[in-house]
This record gives C-alpha cells, structure tokens and sequence, in this order.
C-alpha cells in the first residue's frame, strides 16, 4: 500500500493554512459568544483548506493513474452541498443550523444516488430486513450522515479537539480498511488524516485557526461515508465497529438533545456552554491556569484537548478490540456512555466559584438543573 496520501495532503494543508491565516477581512471567529473561549478574532477557513488538501491529493492520484484514489472523486463532489453551506456560515454568518442540516442530507442524498453510500446492515435482525428496502435505508443514511456532520461541530469548542478526535476515528478506519485489503477506503482515510494532520499543526495549541463549520461538516460526512464503505465492503467488520469508533461524539449529540430538549426545555440548536469540553474547560483547565503566575486562556484552552482525547482513545480500543463481534461492541457502546456519564456528573458536581472574566454565565450549574443525580 502506497502512504503518499497522508504526505501530500498534510504537506498541502500545512503550507497553505499561513495564507488562509493571513487574511483580515473575512471568515473571522470573533470572541465573546455563548460557546466561545478564544480571547480574539481567529479564521474560521481551516475547513476550506481541509477540503482543497483532499481534493489535491484526488487530482494527484488521477493525473498518476492511482485507482484508490481515482474512484473516491465522486464522494467529493457529493460533498460539495454540505462544504459550500458550512464555508457560507463561515463568511458570512448568516446561514442556520437548519438549511445547513439541509445542506448534510442532500449531500448524503447525493452520495446515496452517485456513490453506493447507502448504510448496507446494523447487524441488527429487524433493522437489516427493512434495510432492504430503500424506503428505509435512504432517510436512515441521510439521518446518520447529517448526525455525523452535527456531531463533530458539536465537539468542536476548544483547539485540537475535534481534530484529534477525528484522528483517532479515521486512524480506526484505516486500521481495519488496512487488515481486511480494503486499498480504497484505506487510501481515503490516509487522505483525510494527512489534512487533519496539516492543520493541527496551526490549531493546536496556539489556536490560529480554526475548523469553522465547513470543515467540521466535511470531516464528519467524510466519516459517514467511508464508515458505509468498511462496512459495506467486509463482512467480517460488525456495523457497530464504526459506531463505537465514534461514540464519544455521538453520546456527546444524544446527550446535548436529552439535555436541551428534556432536562431545560430549550429549543435542540440553541447553543450553550454545558457541552463536556465547556465543563472540563470551566471547571478543571481555568483553576489550573489561575494558579500559575502567568494567567493565559489560550494556555487554559489548550488544557482542554488532551483530557478529552482520552475518550477518543477509549472508543478506538473498545472498536478495535471487539470489531467481529457486535455483542461485544454493544457492550463497549454502552460502557462508554457509563463512562462519560460519570465524567460528566462529577463535573457537573464539581465543588468551584463562578468563573471570572468572559466565562459564559451557564458554565456552571447547579445539580437541580442538570438532574443527572
């Protein structure tokens, strides 16, 4: 297997994200907001770069006559939708979560109809008779893709964590697509990972850059859909592999809507600042910076990733471990959702004050409100 895709796309993304960086007058993250821990104005065009990474390494691979690469060109072009309504909210910001949802299901529509991305099995009796029938299989695929794009936004909150999530989630598609001779699919994640890889370099820690939602969406509908093809392509990968890969931010999706919607009665895509990153953030890496003798919230941001990544680590062990079986993966499903309760609930419960400064007022809350115990 050739892993020139990873170089070529890394080296991409890292030499044009300072050009991307360097411009003053658009796609600007400005600080302030419910969700936003970032002291100044930061570029939001990271996900732009991402995708030009991506899309160099496909012309490369067609122009060398590359077949790996050379039939991954549709998936990109599916793409497009949900890539151009994520750049518009970064430019512009402007466009709601609901046209860009929109925007995430015809991608997925389009994947469905050009690209054989329709979700194959769940290796669940009862799911797989009505998988079937497309009446079935398409709204599901374009629900779990469109949840896939949501859920890697959703974590997307300090530097380096989405990013080095999304590492992990494809590292583990590469693995697998790499022991059962899928040259395609491994081909595609080494792609993507070589991108993700380029603009970490500028995100983390210092923050200089950021995903924005263009690329948030394209990393999570690039997840989707290689995630359909391992599964769809080798029988010996339970379904449920590729969900536990991505546990943590699907939990962290299930958990935001359970608690918007059931425990404080908000409307599901209202914002708030009760996400875990925002709780480890408030509670654990802020008392830490303020105790040393040079207070820096960027540094406090940067706290932030290596805690979470732990869960990341956590899905992929527990995938990797149990990847033929989908008893077993059910089971490392849900002792993740037990784990991340419990990180949850003892934050949620963690003795502190109020922050100071620009924390936002629902960073810390009382048991009563949250009911987690």
């Amino acid at each position: 297997m050739d892993w020139w895709p990873i170089g070529v796309s890394a080296l991409c993304a890292g030499v044009l994200m300072p050009l991307v960086i360097g411009t003053r007058s658009i796609g600007h993250d400005l600080p302030g907001g419910v969700q936003k821990v970032h002291p100044a104005p930061i570029s939001r065009l990271g996900g732009l770069v991402i995708f030009i990474a991506y899309v160099t390494v496909l012309a490369v691979g067609s122009s060398i006559d590359h077949s790996p690469l050379t039939v991954a060109l549709p998936i990109a072009l599916c793409a497009l939708p949900v890539v151009l309504a994520g750049l518009s909210e970064d430019l512009t910001g402007r466009v709601g979560p609901r046209f860009r949802m929109a925007a995430a299901v015809l991608s997925a529509m389009l994947a469905s109809m050009y690209s054989s991305g329709v979700v194959p099995r769940l290796d669940l009796p009862l799911p797989d008779r009505l998988l079937q029938h497309l009446w079935f299989a398409l709204p599901l695929t374009s629900f779990m893709v469109a949840g896939a794009c949501n859920s890697i936004n959703l974590i997307d909150g300090v530097n380096g964590l989405a990013t080095g999530t999304a590492l992990l989630m494809f590292g583990g598609i590469a693995a697998a697509a790499g022991w059962s001779g899928d040259v395609p699919t491994l081909a595609e994640s080494l792609a993507v990972m070589g991108a993700l890889v380029g603009f970490m370099l500028w995100n983390y820690p210092h923050g200089r850059i950021f995903l924005g939602d263009a690329g948030a969406y394209f990393i999570g509908f690039m997840y989707a859909e290689l995630a359909i093809r391992l599964v769809a392509r080798n029988s010996d990968i339970s379904a449920w592999y590729v969900i536990v890969l991505a546990a943590y931010p699907i939990v962290e999706t299930l958990f935001s809507m359970y608690r918007r919607g059931i425990v404080r009665h908000t409307a599901l895509m209202v914002p708030d600042a009760l996400h875990l990153h925002s709780l480890v953030y408030y509670r654990v890496a802020m008392p830490i910076e303020r105790r040393q003798q040079h207070f820096s919230r960027n540094r406090a941001n940067a706290r932030v990733a290596p805690r979470l990544w732990i869960h990341g680590g956590l899905c992929l062990a527990l995938a990797i471990a149990g990847h033929a079986s989908t008893i077993a993966l059910i089971i490392g499903f849900l002792v993740y959702v037990a784990f991340y309760v419990r990180c949850y609930r003892t934050l949620v419960r963690f003795a502190g004050r109020r922050p100071h400064g620009n924390a936002a007022p629902d960073a810390v809350v009382p048991d009563r409100e949250v009911r987690l115990g």
